[in-house]
């Protein structure tokens, strides 16, 4: 762990003053995606939460790369951005799924009823 801290620190500390501009529309995107996934209950799902958390240390990581001038910052933003999806599709498929059992309950008990 600390090997990678101390690589990940000489990485920002060549990548130089420059910046490296993420595109407003790209970072806006990211972080709605992980509003949405949160909204939706993410966090609720152990793997939803997971990749949400990823999505939000991605998303640091890319705005310090791009401010250092590091051109990953565009890479590691894109996969924020995945990860925050695939947290908010979990969360869908979890309410869905949540949805599926309850209509089957309500199914149920309709034809208990009707077999009276």
């Amino acid at each position: 762990m600390l090997k990678q801290a101390a690589s990940f620190l000489a990485v920002l500390a060549i990548g130089g003053c420059a910046s490296v501009q993420i595109p407003p529309d790209s970072l806006q995107h990211s972080e709605a995606s992980i509003r949405a996934a949160e909204e939706l209950g993410a966090l609720g799902v152990p793997a939803a939460r997971l990749h949400l958390q990823m999505a939000k240390d991605q998303t640091v990581v890319a705005k310090k790369l791009s401010a250092n001038g590091d051109e990953r910052g565009l890479l590691v933003l894109a996969r924020a951005e995945s990860d925050a999806e695939l947290a908010l599709a979990m969360a869908r498929e979890a309410s869905a799924h949540t949805d599926a059992l309850n209509a089957a309950e309500d199914l149920k008990a309709v034809h208990a009823r009707g077999d009276r």
